[in-house]
């Protein structure tokens, strides 16, 4: 009969000393890979809730904020082009003005803009849903809490519906800086005829454009996205008055295409501001 020979002390404390060596490096590596920049790109769908308060701030928040903010800097980066042909788009054999929308998901400048613009397009139409995300963080202003207008895809494209507008958003690179979408030859003769300052960039009917961020991402520090989605019921807030002031600017220019459509939004004292200090009657 053969006896089965049993393990050794020595060797289950070997085994052991092996175990806690991997479990070692392990650790080591993903600190060093998080280290060197590597981070993720992908934080999942908005939750319901937060998607509501994005797309159902209240008439009278926009009226009380108008574009100013006692604490917080918005400047109105809407700058005018005449004399272009107007950018549209065939929806069911009607033509409705288009908005093209240009950023990257590690830009901390797009990241604060994309809630004015989210925020003011939602006056217009209705977002499926959206994608949270954070700035990069070894940019400045470094993980600012916002949305993206793509999933895990450059395919999972947000669908924006409305019967006074087209919004076509694309998201160059992704939060590691790396390519992610690529621009139609369309929107890429857009970027390359309009696009001066850099990202964020909107075109709004070739006509009005926003080139830039209009108050510092900063205001947002120290903030969660469920925080910031929550105070859009305020008007008091100085976060909600930058996103609100810029929500208004965004509706103005839309309103210019629209032909100040609908009235309630366009007619509002809110946008109504806006668009004076943009030099344009709605």
């Amino acid at each position: 009969m053969v006896k089965r020979r049993r393990k050794s002390n020595g060797s289950l404390m070997w085994a052991a000393i092996g175990l806690v060596v991997v479990v070692v490096l392990a650790v080591v590596l993903v600190t060093t890979l998080s280290s060197s920049g590597l981070q993720q790109t992908y934080f999942g769908p908005t939750s319901p809730t937060i998607l509501a308060e994005v797309q159902g701030v209240p008439a009278s928040v926009f009226n009380a904020v108008g574009v100013t903010s006692p604490s917080v800097t918005v400047a109105a980066l809407l700058s005018p082009k005449t004399a272009q042909p107007p950018l549209t788009y065939t929806v069911g054999g009607k033509k409705l003005p288009g908005v093209v929308y240009l950023g990257a998901e590690y830009c901390p400048y797009c990241a604060a803009t994309r809630w004015g613009i989210i925020v003011g397009l939602s006056r217009f139409g209705h977002f499926n849903r959206l994608y949270d995300m954070l700035s990069s963080s070894t940019d400045v202003d470094a993980s600012t809490p916002t949305f993206s207008f793509v999933g895990k895809k450059p395919t999972d494209v947000v669908t924006y519906t409305s019967k006074y507008i087209v919004f076509r958003p694309y998201e160059t690179l992704d939060r590691n800086s790396k390519a992610f979408m690529i621009l139609p030859p369309d929107v890429q003769t857009i970027s390359s005829t309009y696009e001066q300052s850099g990202i964020p960039f909107m075109d709004i009917d070739n006509h009005w454009f926003i080139t830039g961020t209009e108050y510092d991402p900063g205001a947002l520090a120290n903030s969660s996205r469920a925080a910031i989605a929550a105070g859009l019921q305020t008007s008091s807030i100085p976060v909600t008055q930058a996103i609100i002031a810029t929500a208004n600017y965004v509706a103005a220019g839309i309103c210019a295409a629209t032909h100040s459509q609908p009235g309630s939004v366009c007619h509002s004292s809110g946008v109504l501001a806006a668009a004076k200090v943009m030099g344009t009657k709605l």
